[in-house]
């Protein structure tokens, strides 16, 4: 019988994917931006009128495959955006998976032509990683929290837990996890891709954060400054 060859770690998994990506783009993007090229080649060299199409099609998966580089500013009493968009609504709810409490919730929808990568919203430590199958409703439908496909990344930080939920639209139905539990992570650290737009919320104790955003405001990931911890008395 073989011997099973163990499954890579995160830390394996990201410098295998930084090795063989185009930079600013998921590591999933370079067959399809190589193909594509290729193609538009092909196409200039034989039937000139015929290029601009593989061309379009390659400059869309380009945007939908976009994973910049970027760096998260020092700040330890920093919270920042989990993700690029828009903030949907900002409202109390009691929590009861991870933080057990009542929390500051903040709804971000993502659209499809948003950088889809999800960022940790402060450094810590992952202790709770759940995937949940489900439905498949608008980001701004009141029950697509509790009905679509989504998954749970709980993270204990030095002044609280936090908890980011990536909620899956009903075009963007795959949810790439990029961490597990015992994962230490900094912020703006990757968290999870969802392509062609999703909802993400932020949960935070009530009281532990003092938020400077509100509904409307467009959003970063990993760079917009969402918050800022309260020191504890």
């Amino acid at each position: 019988m073989k011997p099973q060859t163990p499954a890579p770690t995160p830390e394996q998994t990201a410098a295998r994917d930084r090795g063989s990506r185009i930079p600013g783009f998921d590591a999933e993007a370079t067959p399809l931006l190589s193909i594509g090229i290729g193609l538009t080649g092909i196409a200039l060299g034989l039937r000139p009128r015929f290029a601009p199409l593989p061309l379009a099609l390659t400059a869309l998966t380009a945007a939908f495959y976009r994973d910049p580089d970027r760096t998260t500013p020092p700040d330890p009493r920093g919270l920042f955006a989990a993700t690029d968009g828009v903030v949907l609504l900002i409202d109390e709810v009691y929590e009861h998976r991870f933080l057990h409490t009542d929390c500051i919730r903040i709804v971000t929808a993502v659209s499809p032509l948003d950088v889809p990568v999800c960022r940790s919203p402060a450094s810590g430590t992952v202790r709770y990683v759940a995937h949940v199958s489900g439905e498949y409703r608008p980001a701004n439908d009141p029950q697509a929290a509790e009905r679509n496909q989504r998954v749970y990344i709980g993270i204990d930080t030095a002044w609280g837990p936090i908890l980011v939920i990536q909620i899956a639209s009903p075009l963007g139905r795959r949810i790439i996890c990029k961490t597990q539990a015992d994962d230490t992570v900094e912020a703006g650290a990757r968290l999870g891709t969802v392509r062609f737009g999703c909802r993400t919320d932020l949960l935070i104790q009530r009281d532990a954060a003092h938020l400077l955003i509100g509904p409307g405001q467009r959003l970063v990931a990993g760079m917009t400054r969402i918050g800022e911890v309260v020191p504890s008395l």
